[in-house]
């Protein structure tokens, strides 16, 4: 089946115009399609795909077919989104290991696009309270060192702004941030964007957050929130790469001349 993408002044190329260009990427979930056809769809449109594993015995059962070793050769980046379903015990003191069982599955998900190579990881901070999620993270990412030299991001959720778990908490074990702008929109993560974590993010996912978590368009933002994502959109490091989480493609093209936009908003559209 052949996909044809609505027309777009920064469709068919990462706009050379364009001030995130090298940049931009998109999740392998745009089309109605296997993440295979994803991944073929977006080649020469972002420069890289995040690799959306959120649910891990689905994602174990992936094959070649599904993520085919010439992908590679895609002129494409790639990062993995490791799943959200992972089994995080409900107290870290249950276990002198406690959450090894997590990052063993976490690892064996991430070990289905080793071909690919992907840069980055993404893992969303289990649910508990304060130290809980401390402990059951620090856990995690020494099994995660262990095992991998690819860097572990902590998003930002509902249940945790990542701000939570303590100013150094990152840096004291290795860990860097995905700062996800339509969830700090959403769930007013205000500690979040007063704290000096914004300026070291590695990977920002864009979307308007509607009612407070439904990755719609960056046209969708009200005019307080853009002026909010304008302001984070300064802050972040020139290096960051910025991944709009828009889960279809009308809505995925609608929103690149915003991002361009909020990244450069006193020059024309791309």
């Amino acid at each position: 089946m052949t996909h044809t993408a609505p027309p777009s002044p920064c469709s068919g190329a990462p706009c050379s115009a364009h001030p995130l260009a090298g940049r931009l990427a998109a999740p392998s979930c745009v089309l109605p399609a296997p993440v295979a056809d994803n991944a073929a769809f977006l080649a020469g449109k972002v420069d890289e795909v995040g690799l959306c594993f959120f649910e891990t015995r689905s994602c174990l059962e992936y094959t070649q077919r599904d993520l085919p070793r010439e992908h590679a050769l895609l002129p494409l980046r790639w990062h993995v989104h490791l799943p959200v379903d992972l089994p995080w015990p409900a107290r870290a003191a249950k276990a002198a290991s406690p959450a090894r069982g997590a990052a063993a599955l976490a690892l064996a998900v991430m070990n289905k696009a080793a071909h690919l190579r992907p840069h980055l990881a993404v893992l969303h901070p289990p649910q508990g309270n304060v130290a809980g999620q401390r402990a059951l993270l620090a856990d995690f990412q020494e099994h995660w060192r262990a095992h991998t030299s690819v860097p572990l991001l902590l998003e930002n959720v509902g249940h945790c702004d990542v701000a939570c778990l303590g100013e150094n908490f990152l840096r004291e074990h290795g860990l860097g941030l995905c700062l996800d702008v339509g969830h700090l929109l959403g769930y007013g993560q205000e500690n979040l964007l007063a704290s000096p974590l914004v300026e070291d993010a590695a990977l920002a996912h864009w979307s308007a957050p509607g009612a407070r978590d439904q990755h719609l368009p960056l046209t969708e933002l009200t005019p307080v929130q853009r002026q909010t994502a304008a302001a984070v959109m300064r802050r972040l490091p020139a290096t960051a790469v910025h991944l709009l989480e828009i889960f279809q493609q009308e809505g995925l093209f609608a929103s690149l001349p915003v991002l361009a936009a909020l990244a450069r908003p006193d020059t024309p559209r791309c």
